[in-house]
């Protein structure tokens, strides 16, 4: 493990360390090893409850719709908590808020670990959403004000592996604990693992961003809450009961709504709360659009597989998740290649290559059949991880360059909250598409597929027709490419 890297002294010798911290000579892959740490316990818990889960509901004594709100609620609160990290980041000194967050997902691990009633376990898993939240944008932040221009590709590289192993080995190593233990326990090394991680952030990270004392401005708190929490409600619920749920689509607009008020409102404000007049900076909004893209194809990919799989072709869960594996590991792998490629010949030819061998491999899953081979299907998703895994770092750091330092803290959230909302907006487009194809091709072929305990009718056809969907949105993103050719050769 990463923290095993640290050296001794930094608990025999702490005041040494502390003197070292403050005066800023900390070397930088300690601050990094922290900062991965601590990203890692929150993307493995994810992934991990999710193999979790049946056992959980089994164990809990609910049914899978109630079940599912523990992974649900859990993305929901992590979704409405990443608007307000800039106002907290510019509040607070980095270093105790990092600590706070850790210590509330931390907290929320052993409450849901107890497992002592279902109401527990949820309580524990919004109170982890709460800390998750804040942990991967204030990382990200960090990570880039430290780092010097001409290096964040690489950095933001290394990054990429632990976002990109975390959900690759979280189902897996979850299904080992769940197997060898109880589900329990993967709570309870969330728990350890935080606690871990705590004293040596102390002890390593320093107070980097820069403070601004903003005021607290109630109403864009507000605003934000009720857009950001209905909207992804309303998503989610899209995901679970599908597209005839009159209260999703309520929901939905609803939170439209009032993001459409938190905009307008922190457009006027001298100190906004999240400053969303970044995306008037072309360069950055492009870069975001096309990260988001990218991020949208492998959500939709990784929701319509299991239907697929298990559907289909009648295969295991086991099996729709190992299908997956190889491409989240060449994800991982790409990820520092990518940044030292941008590092070197910059955004130019990265983008339009990464983006337009994603798109070949998202054309090739319009073939699958109720006979496709497995490793036809694996090779297929290596082509679409091949492409994104090319370009998303490549894109992403190019975007984040042309923001100056001192508003680092509004772009990451920003970007955040636009993969987010990305990111459940794409299961609801690829499940409509999957829900209308099939009900114009009702069939023989068709069958009920059940994921995440919700049983839909899909078609082979509406399998093809969630892929097509998925299709869109990698041209979508290749095409912006096109356009997203140069790095400015300044900040604006």
């Amino acid at each position: 493990m990463i923290l095993t890297q640290i050296p001794q002294k930094i608990t025999i010798k702490a005041k040494d360390q502390l003197d070292k911290r403050d005066s800023g000579s900390i070397p930088y892959w300690q601050t990094y090893a922290v900062l991965f740490a601590g990203a890692l316990m929150v993307i493995f818990n994810q992934t991990a409850i999710k193999t979790a889960l049946p056992t959980m509901i089994e164990s809990l004594n609910v049914s899978p719709s109630i079940g599912q709100w523990t992974i649900s609620g859990y993305t929901l609160v992590k979704g409405i908590m990443v608007p307000i990290t800039a106002f907290a980041m510019n509040k607070f000194r980095s270093r105790n808020l990092f600590i706070l967050m850790m210590i509330l997902f931390g907290t929320g691990s052993l409450i849901a670990g107890s497992g002592i009633h279902f109401g527990f376990v949820m309580t524990g898993a919004l109170l982890q959403g709460v800390g998750a939240g804040m942990i991967i944008p204030l990382m990200q932040t960090i990570l880039l004000t430290i780092t010097p221009v001409e290096k964040r590709g690489s950095v933001l590289g290394l990054m990429g592996i632990v976002l990109g192993i975390g959900p690759t080995i979280g189902p897996v190593l979850g299904g080992f604990v769940v197997d060898a233990f109880s589900w329990h326990f993967i709570y309870y090394f969330l728990f350890i693992g935080s606690m871990i991680v705590i004293p040596f952030t102390h002890f390593i990270l320093a107070d980097v961003l820069p403070l601004k004392d903003p005021t607290l401005d109630w109403k864009s708190i507000r605003y934000s809450l009720i857009g950001f929490g209905s909207l992804l409600y309303g998503l989610s619920v899209v995901g679970t009961e599908g597209l005839d749920s009159v209260a999703a689509w309520f929901m939905s607009l609803f939170g439209c709504l009032f993001i459409v008020l938190f905009i307008r409102r922190n457009l006027k404000l001298e100190e906004p709360m999240l400053d969303v007049s970044l995306f008037r900076n072309r360069f950055f909004a492009i870069a975001v659009m096309i990260s988001m893209l990218g991020l949208m194809v492998n959500s939709g990919i990784t929701n319509i597989m299991p239907m697929y799989v298990q559907g289909v072709l009648g295969r295991s869960a086991m099996i729709s998740g190992l299908i997956v594996m190889p491409g989240g590991l060449l994800k991982a792998f790409l990820s520092p290649v990518s940044g030292r490629l941008y590092d070197r010949i910059g955004i130019a030819k990265l983008g339009v290559v990464g983006t337009f061998i994603m798109f070949l491999g998202t054309l090739s899953l319009l073939l699958v059949t109720m006979d496709t081979p497995i490793w036809t299907i694996i090779g297929m998703y290596l082509l679409v991880t091949l492409g994104f895994g090319l370009f998303n770092i490549a894109v992403t750091t190019a975007g984040m360059n042309v923001i100056p330092d001192e508003e680092m803290s509004h772009a990451t959230p920003a970007r955040q909250t636009a993969r987010q909302v990305g990111s459940s907006f794409a299961i609801t487009l690829v499940f409509a598409a999957m829900s209308v194809v099939s009900s114009f091709t009702a069939s023989p072929q068709s069958f009920t597929a059940e994921t995440e305990g919700v049983q839909t009718a899909i078609s082979i056809s509406g399998i093809r027709g969630g892929f097509f969907m998925v299709v869109v949105l990698a041209f979508a993103s290749f095409i912006l490419s096109l356009i997203f050719k140069e790095n400015p050769q300044s900040k604006d």
